[in-house]
């Protein structure tokens, strides 16, 4: 992947991870825990996950300008 597709694969990530939260919130006002405790628990580990790319594309990026 170039600069250009791993951002934009980060932004889709953190996209979905706001959807996911907004949906776990609305679940568990209308009482549906068990969906909401999912959403939650897929929208963190999508937020781990877009953390982990973040730092890795800076390096992978940084690495392939100074030639290494």
């Amino acid at each position: 992947m170039n600069k250009y597709q791993d951002k934009e694969a980060a932004m889709d990530d953190y996209s979905h991870e706001k959807k996911l939260g907004a949906d776990g919130r609305y679940e568990l006002e209308h009482g549906k825990k068990d969906d909401a405790k999912n959403d939650f628990d897929h929208a963190h580990a999508l937020k781990k996950d877009a953390h982990y790319d973040a730092i890795h594309r800076v390096l992978k990026h940084s690495r392939k300008n100074r030639g290494y």
